[in-house]
């Protein structure tokens, strides 16, 4: 299995973000609370190639194999229900794929591609086909376990929410870019109609006049019937906001306390004038932003900061491969990816969880209050089977 992200190179609404006493948050009394994870049950299915566990609802768990495309539904004993693959010149093929698929009731799946947002039933028979609101020329793909497109319910609505993928005629290496970016798309499935929501703060680094790749600001977001939370990968802060109908109005910021977490500072801008799409995975982020019952769950990787990642990426240009994974090692130290948890009503940081060596700490799934990770990554053995694990999260 491979746990490395994809790669792929190409040259309506708004949100105003209001001043309040609560924002930033940064004075609250911490609570030291202490976590463990306890495994529940584990299922195992073989496969060959790079699956990823995508998604758990219903009874059923929702694999993607990244290398041969393959969709498949198992159920919680790990027997596979159904399995199919979308390849080729098909006219049901959603292109390269955005994000992880994930289940969109009990009896379909959908998956974000270039070609538009796809919907089949379990079998793989195409039900629906989605354009986006602008046309998709590239984008990275990263498979983290978990990191999907979402679906939501509200009192007036059916929304798939995802990060959206809208650049506005502008790019990286443009100052317009981050004044006009949007970072959540909300798909009203009803009427198909799509709006982009939550540009950068005022405040935020991402808008100090350098330039960002894409990893330094995907945005992570977890959303219920209340309303979103949101972080940007490399920025240490959490946004809430709330729902008014379909829209969505700011609530307050959390500034969290990420331990080792490096500095993201950007480049000039000229420097990102022909790299278009890209990620780094050696920079500190967040990578994913959870509700959890009362908690929100805030999984970081400290990583890099922006002056290592570009030190380490100068020697590998040099063609120093060698001396460039020593220093990348010497900079990373013993940082470990690591788990903040945030208190949902008084919105403030309870701890730090860290992970234990038997998951793959770059991602999980939450059904419910159980959490579903990979087993951990092997690097010198090629397993031809996908281990997962339930388990819970208990305060102790």
């Amino acid at each position: 299995m491979s746990r490395y992200s994809y790669l792929l190179l190409f040259p309506f609404g708004f949100l105003i973000w209001g001043c309040s006493p609560n924002s930033p948050e940064t004075a609250k009394t911490h609570i030291p609370v202490n976590w463990e994870f306890e495994k529940v049950d584990s299922l195992q299915v073989d496969i060959l190639g790079s699956p990823v566990l995508a998604d758990v609802e219903f009874g059923k768990v929702l694999i993607y194999d990244t290398q041969s495309r393959e969709f498949l539904i198992l159920n919680l004993e790990g027997d596979i229900e159904s399995r199919f693959t979308k390849e080729g010149d098909s006219f049901d093929n959603f292109g390269f794929p955005l994000l992880l698929p994930a289940f969109l009731n009990e009896n379909q799946v959908m998956i974000p591609g270039t070609l538009g947002l796809f919907i089949y039933d379990l079998e793989g028979n195409l039900e629906a086909k989605i354009p986006h609101p602008e046309v998709i020329s590239g984008s990275t793909f990263t498979n983290f376990p978990g990191y999907s497109i979402d679906y939501l319910k509200t009192e007036d609505n059916q929304l798939i929410l995802s990060k959206s993928f809208r650049i506005y005629e502008s790019y990286i290496g443009q100052i317009e870019f981050y004044s006009r970016f949007k970072a959540l798309e909300v798909l009203n499935l009803d009427d198909t109609t799509s709006r982009a929501w939550i540009p950068f703060p005022e405040d935020s680094r991402f808008k100090n006049g350098n330039g960002y790749i894409q990893s330094d600001f995907e945005p992570y977001f977890s959303a219920d019937q209340t309303g979103v939370y949101l972080a940007f990968a490399g920025e240490p802060r959490l946004h809430q906001f709330a729902w008014s109908g379909d829209s969505l109005s700011y609530q307050q910021t959390l500034d969290l306390k990420l331990p080792d977490f490096a500095e993201i500072t950007g480049q000039p801008l000229e420097k990102l004038a022909d790299v278009g799409v890209s990620t780094n995975l050696s920079t500190a982020a967040i990578r994913k932003v959870s509700l959890w019952g009362d908690r929100i769950l805030i999984l970081f990787y400290p990583g890099l900061s922006t002056e290592q990642a570009e030190a380490v990426s100068m020697e590998f240009q040099n063609g120093n491969r060698d001396e460039a994974l020593a220093m990348r090692k010497s900079f990373l130290g013993d940082r470990k990816v690591g788990m903040a948890v945030v208190d949902k009503a008084s919105f403030q940081q309870l701890g730090i969880i860290r992970f234990p060596d038997w998951v793959n700490p770059n991602g999980f799934v939450r059904d419910g209050e159980d959490i579903w990770f990979q087993k951990a990554f092997n690097p010198d053995v090629e397993e031809d089977f996908l281990k997962i694990y339930k388990v819970k999260l208990v305060e102790k």
